[in-house]
C-alpha cells in the first residue's frame, strides 16, 4: 500500500463520524443512567447490547460504546463472557463513597468565609432550586438539587480540581441519593422534609460558621451513610 492510500483518522469524514458516534454513545449513556436512577434497570439487571439497540433504534457499537461510558462511571459491570449487567452497590462502595464526601465538602466549608462571590451565588442559586425541588414532588428532580447542592458546597473552596474530582464521583453519588430518594418515598418522608435537612448546613455556609457548618454537613454524611449501609445490606 503507498503512502498515498493509507486511510487516516484525520479526515474531516472521519472526524465527523467520530464525533456522531461519541455524542450517540453520550446519549445512548445520559438516557440510561437516568433509568438506572429511576430504578428502571434494577442491581445486578443485565443490560443486552441487541435489546437496547432495538428500543433505542440504534446500532450495537454505540450502545457498547455507551455501556463502557456507565462502566467508567460507577454505574455499570462488565464480566467475561456474560456482558453488562446494573452495578449493585456494596457497603464497601459506600463507606469509601462517603469517606471522600468528607474531605471534600469540609474542605468546601473550611474556604466559606473567604470564597468568592461567585461561588457563594452558585451555592445560594443551588439552594433556590433545591428549595423549588422540594415543592414540585418531583424525585427525579430533588435528586438532581440536592447533587447539585452538594457540588455548590465543594465549590466553595474555588479549586478547579477539587471540582474535577467531585464530578468524576458524582455518577455514583447520584445512584446513592436515588436509593436514599426510593426509602423515603416508601416510608412517606415528605418531599419538603428532605430538603430542610439541607437548610442548617445553608443557613451556617452563608453566615461563615465554619465549625458549625461543618458540624452539620458531617451530621448529614453519617445519617445518611448509615441509611445506605442499611439499604444495601438488605
Amino acid at each position: 500500500m503507498t503512502e498515498a492510500t493509507i486511510p487516516t483518522d484525520a479526515s474531516p469524514a472521519n472526524k465527523e463520524a467520530a464525533r456522531s458516534s461519541e455524542g450517540t454513545a453520550e446519549s445512548i449513556a445520559t438516557l440510561l443512567g437516568d433509568e438506572i436512577y429511576q430504578g428502571k434497570h434494577a442491581p445486578d439487571a443485565p443490560l443486552r447490547e441487541i435489546a437496547l439497540a432495538t428500543r433505542l433504534g440504534v446500532s450495537r457499537r454505540s450502545v457498547r460504546e455507551a455501556l463502557l461510558l456507565l462502566e467508567r462511571r460507577g454505574l455499570v459491570l462488565h464480566e467475561h463472557n456474560r456482558g453488562a449487567r446494573v452495578r449493585r452497590m456494596r457497603q464497601a462502595d459506600v463507606l469509601d463513597l462517603y469517606r471522600v464526601r468528607r474531605i471534600l465538602e469540609v474542605q468546601g466549608a473550611r474556604a466559606a468565609p473567604t470564597a468568592s462571590t461567585a461561588a457563594r451565588t452558585h451555592l445560594a442559586r443551588a439552594y433556590e432550586t433545591l428549595v423549588a425541588s422540594g415543592e414540585s414532588n418531583d424525585s427525579f428532580e430533588i435528586i438532581r438539587a440536592d447533587l447539585a447542592f452538594h457540588g455548590a458546597v465543594v465549590g466553595l473552596a474555588d479549586s478547579p480540581r477539587i471540582d474535577g474530582f467531585f464530578r468524576h464521583i458524582g455518577d455514583e453519588m447520584r445512584f446513592a441519593i436515588a436509593l436514599l430518594r426510593e426509602d423515603e418515598t416508601r416510608s412517606g418522608v415528605a418531599d419538603i422534609d428532605v430538603v430542610a435537612d439541607h437548610s442548617a448546613i445553608y443557613r451556617h455556609l452563608l453566615d461563615g460558621d465554619v465549625v458549625e457548618a461543618q458540624l452539620a454537613i458531617l451530621q448529614h454524611i453519617e445519617f445518611n451513610e448509615r441509611r445506605l449501609l442499611r439499604l444495601v445490606a438488605a
